[in-house]
């Protein structure tokens, strides 16, 4: 027991406010929770000084593997050397290559580190005369990295395939290939495409295409062959490696690129089980001289009995680990039976410069019969590697699973295939690798690369930007673009959502001008939200782009503000389908109870003043399904406010950040607001739009689409304001050109009112009024912050503008005095009919009337 019991108001009474104030100095503080990301706590000239150190660390170690690389092949061609002549993999034993993934802030300047540890180790010979590849998300940034390579003195040149663009400026779209149609009939039936098409040597004789010597893809090679170092994009580096580009010292890899290699998540890689089963379509395996192997065929014919087995008996979804046991399948048999199917295909015989009617008429020779069920041999031999990795590692085959697939003929059972591809060796095989991801997610990245090091993540502070957060905002797809079949109230409810954005993102890029920058805010969003804010008009210097085209590009360095608009998350069961391509298993399931969405997780805001603040979150309970939606809704989001290069910013040049989404960022957040609090109100849409009326019948007039009546303009103009758009106008900082005025319209029962302009938005208020109320009785500029009072006088085009809305206001004011002319006529006319005519007086009221 206390010696004094009681509370705090029970020991005031006995001791004094100083006893209370002691008791409260010594009571221990509660620290709030943590952030779910912690506070990066150095410098931007430390992260950088912290990346160029582990680049030049890993740089280091290459000149040593290569060196222990060449004694081991030296040491295994001396004959006496006790060794199995039949052992390949005695380099790989010898030496493993440094592996590297660096997670590095946007912004921080990883890809001109690497630029600049590449040029010194080219320069240094640590890679003899082995080659770097440098391989990027996309084409137009490969062409950067060219650039900037070659201002280093380093010889570069970018690789691009067959179906890439190769504009000039007689053809914008001209391909690198000049002959597709002969490209895509060697990849229907599985040749290759440099032999088949491109140029081959028969006997004594040299095949050519006819556009050979003109083609983009062959004009590239003596450039790739001379280069030090090429660039090409991820996806190249799952399809095999040209000879032309010869060896490769060094691989870095620029940006997230686990993507590039999954295949069949557009549901187009099926077989039917028709299609599988041997009574039903011809198993013969070739030799190499096109003659039919009895062995190799008797093989293929039995495994394919034993899978068939299993599907007839199997439930739709992924193949059961037990099922392929009972059938008696195992993981050497499966991949035995890749190696078969591939000698399904017999060589058709084409060659470069065939006509598409020969090349036609000899594909059809070596394809079955129209109608016969057929399995293409390379789609088969995935399907067997995907059974044979889930016998080796003891789970279901998620990447191999039956489902009824509607054809022409009706429902069929086939089992669709999705996978993850490897990256060929001849890029990747022994070869060292540096990964740079902004994004990077271990789980994921190590799917493809098991033995990959990541290095500690590369952050810093960006005391320079300011991040504001709005939650509940209306910014996802459906809600600003509804479908063409939703009710009447939908489609009100977005256009008013969209008007509310739009002046939102008006007043932003009024806040955030800069001088000097030809944009003054960036806004990213879904690609569905930004059509619809560019149909409706963006401001002027606002440029709107949507997520998934954003990495890497360095174009609004300067701006001053951002918005960012809503996120990216996929549903549950797609992160599902991509994690089994991925890794070939089932993923966790998400807790009945949270249905078929996302459970719902309590993440921490981290707020300035080291506070924090819960925010649920979606969260999938499968580790790499996790990853998965992270990358795609988190790391999008990141990579978008990374575009204003926050980092580089400093006190003279800083950034403003407004993000409207629900997500946890690994970023400072200044101020958590909900959207209800930032949505402009009817009376600060009318400020946006340069003018400030204070009376109700006027606004009523003047913006019919906001007030019906003068009544409601009468209420909305009585309540309190809270944002900021009203307030703006009337602020000389914010509004430099703003002026008050006063008017009175013609006619009976109107008095003077006033009203606020801006006059950078309206250079002729007078006429505005007039094109709107009608003729004015007065009018007349009362006060005028202007900019432009101090100038020499307004522009050309602003006095034409003026010019114009006179011209106009005055037409309609002579109709006006027309029509009401007439239609006092056409009054005596009636009156003149009536035996007795009675007027009435009109005195000017004592009070204003809002008519």
């Amino acid at each position: 027991m206390p010696e004094n019991p009681g509370d705090a108001n029970d020991l005031f009474c006995a001791e004094g406010p100083d006893a209370v104030a002691a008791v409260v100095a010594g009571a221990a503080k509660i620290s709030p929770p943590p952030p779910t990301y912690p506070v990066p706590f150095l410098t931007p000239e430390e992260a950088r000084a912290s990346l160029a150190d582990a680049i030049a660390g890993f740089m280091a170690a290459i000149p040593d593997y290569w060196a222990a690389v060449a004694a081991a092949q030296e040491e295994a061609k001396k004959p006496d050397t006790d060794r199995d002549p039949l052992d390949f993999n005695i380099v790989e034993r010898a030496a493993l290559p440094p592996l590297l993934g660096l997670p590095v802030d946007v912004g921080l300047g990883k890809t001109s580190s690497a630029r600049a540890a590449i040029a010194e180790l080219i320069g240094s010979g640590g890679l003899g005369t082995r080659k770097v590849v440098y391989a990027v998300p996309r084409h137009d940034l490969g062409v950067e990295q060219v650039t900037e390579l070659k201002a280093l003195g380093l010889s570069a040149m970018l690789w691009k395939g067959r179906t890439a663009p190769d504009p000039t400026d007689d053809n914008p779209d001209r391909l690198m290939c000049l002959d597709t149609e002969a490209t895509f009939d060697a990849l229907e039936i599985e040749h290759p495409v440099e032999q088949s098409c491109c140029k081959v040597k028969n006997g004594a004789e040299l095949l050519l295409c006819p556009w050979f010597h003109d083609c983009g893809y062959q004009r590239q090679k003596p450039l790739a062959q001379a280069a030090q170092v090429v660039v090409c994009a991820h996806d190249s580096l799952f399809h095999m490696k040209p000879e032309a580009i010869g060896a490769v010292g060094l691989l870095v890899i620029d940006e997230a690129f686990w993507q590039s290699g999954l295949r069949g998540l557009d549901g187009k890689a099926t077989l039917t089980q028709d299609g599988l089963e041997p009574g039903r379509t011809s198993l013969t395996c070739y030799t190499g001289k096109a003659k039919m192997d009895v062995g190799a065929t008797a093989d293929l014919i039995a495994a394919r009995e034993r899978l068939c087995k299993a599907l007839r008996v199997t439930e739709p979804g992924p193949l059961r680990l037990g099922l392929l046991e009972a059938v008696g399948l195992t993981s050497d048999d499966c991949r035995h039976a890749a190696t078969l199917e591939r000698r399904r295909m017999r060589d058709a015989g084409l060659r470069p410069g065939m006509s598409p009617v020969e090349r036609r008429k000899r594909i059809e020779a070596v394809l079955p019969q129209a109608g016969e069920p057929w399995a293409p041999p390379g789609r088969c031999a995935t399907l067997w590697l995907i059974l044979a990795e889930a016998l080796e590692n003891g789970h279901d085959a998620a990447g191999a699973e039956l489902v009824h697939e509607m054809t022409e003929a009706g429902s069929v059972r086939a089992l669709r295939l999705r996978w993850r591809s490897t990256m060929r060796k001849g890029w990747a095989a022994q070869v060292p690798i540096l990964h740079l991801d902004a994004t990077l997610r271990p789980e994921l990245v190590q799917t493809y690369l098991p033995r990959i090091d990541i290095g500690a993540t590369v952050a810093a502070r960006q005391p320079h930007v300011r991040v504001r957060q709005a939650t509940g905002s209306p910014t996802s797809a459906r809600a600003m673009t509804p479908s063409a079949d939703a009710p009447e109230r939908d489609r009100k409810a977005a256009a008013s959502r969209l008007r509310d954005l739009r002046a939102w993102i008006d007043l932003r890029a009024r806040q955030c001008h800069r001088p000097g920058q030809a944009i003054d805010l960036l806004v990213v969003g879904q690609k569905a939200a930004i059509d619809a804010l560019r149909s409706a008009g963006l401001p002027p210097r606002v440029e709107a782009v949507h997520f998934n085209a954003l990495s890497g590009l360095d174009h609004w360095g300067g701006i001053g503000g951002m918005v960012v608009l809503g996120r990216t998350l996929p549903a549950p069961r797609t992160v599902e389908l991509i994690a089994m391509a991925l890794t070939g298993r089932v993923p966790a399931p998400n807790p009945e109870d949270a249905g078929w969405w996302y459970p719902m997780v309590e993440r921490r805001v981290r707020l300035a003043g080291e506070r924090t603040a819960p925010l649920a979150m979606e969260e999938h309970s499968d580790p790499i399904a996790e990853a998965v939606r992270w990358c795609i809704c988190e790391g999008e989001l990141i990579q978008a406010m990374g575009r204003g290069r926050g980092v580089n910013r400093n006190a003279a040049t800083p950034l403003e950040i407004d993000l409207l989404t629900d997500v946890v960022l690994p970023v400072t957040v200044d101020a958590l607001v909900p959207w209800s609090d930032l949505r402009p109100t009817r009376r600060d849409l009318m400020a946006l739009t340069g003018i400030v009326l204070e009376n109700a019948a006027d606004m009523a007039d003047c913006f019919p689409e906001l007030w019906s009546t003068a009544a409601a303009a009468r209420q909305d103009r009585s309540r309190s304001v809270t944002n900021c758009y009203y307030r703006d106008l009337y602020n000389s900082q914010m509004s430099h050109s703003s002026a008050e005025v006063t008017y009175r319209p013609e006619g009976a029962g109107h008095r003077a009112r006033s009203a606020r302009v801006d006059l950078s938005r309206i250079p002729d208020p007078e006429a505005w009024l007039t094109n709107r109320l009608g003729p004015l009785a007065s009018f007349m500029l009362t006060g005028c912050n202007s900019d432009a009072s101090e100038s020499n006088g307004p522009s050309d085009a602003a006095h034409l503008d003026t010019l114009a809305s006179r011209l106009t206001a005055s037409m309609q004011a002579v109709l006006a005095a027309r029509r009401a002319a007439l239609d006092a006529l056409s009054a005596r006319l009636e009156a003149a009919e009536l035996v007795a005519l009675r007027r009435s007086a009109h005195p000017e009221p004592t009070e204003e009337i809002d008519a």
